[in-house]
């Protein structure tokens, strides 16, 4: 997302209230592709000549389940609060046509990333207690493997003593 810096020079304050799109690919994320981006805020220029965002973000994620795997919508809503130093600005900086644009979009996926769950299901329970091959086991409910019987019975002869 470009920013004009001569228009946030002159008024010092810029309004932002807009669709915005980001890079296609995700990398060294679960993120599978981003909808409906929407930022709203003020960008203002400082007396410090920094610049500092105040806006929100929404969006959707699409990510894997957790449980089926399946592509999942994950709705978020971020509020960005960033100070960009003078020294930053001309990392962030690119010109195009002769004119000063900020790109901003590095600091939106950094927030964005911040947002991406460990883990997100749909469903509000686990859906099974068992596959095959496996079970979902409790403390209350917990049987010995008959083939590590005696290994369980020397466990319990050591705490005896």
């Amino acid at each position: 997302m470009l920013i004009d810096l001569s228009k946030l020079l002159k008024q010092n304050r810029y309004e932002v209230d807009e669709d915005c799109s980001l890079i296609e690919n995700f990398p060294n994320t679960s993120i599978k592709a981003l909808k409906n981006l929407h930022i709203k805020g003020i960008i203002s220029h400082t007396l410090s000549d920094e610049i500092t965002i105040d806006a929100t973000l929404k969006g959707i994620m699409v990510l894997e389940d957790a449980y089926t795997l399946e592509l999942v919508d994950y709705p978020f809503d971020i509020k960005i609060d960033a100070t960009i130093s003078n020294d930053e600005q001309k990392s962030l900086k690119i010109t195009k046509n002769n004119e000063n644009a900020l790109d901003i979009s590095s600091i939106l996926w950094e927030n964005i990333v911040l947002e991406v769950p460990i883990s997100y299901s749909s469903h509000q329970k686990v859906l099974t207690d068992h596959g095959e091959g496996w079970q979902l086991v409790d403390e209350n409910t917990k049987k010995i493997d008959p083939r590590l019987a005696k290994l369980a019975m020397l466990l319990e002869d050591d705490g005896k003593e």
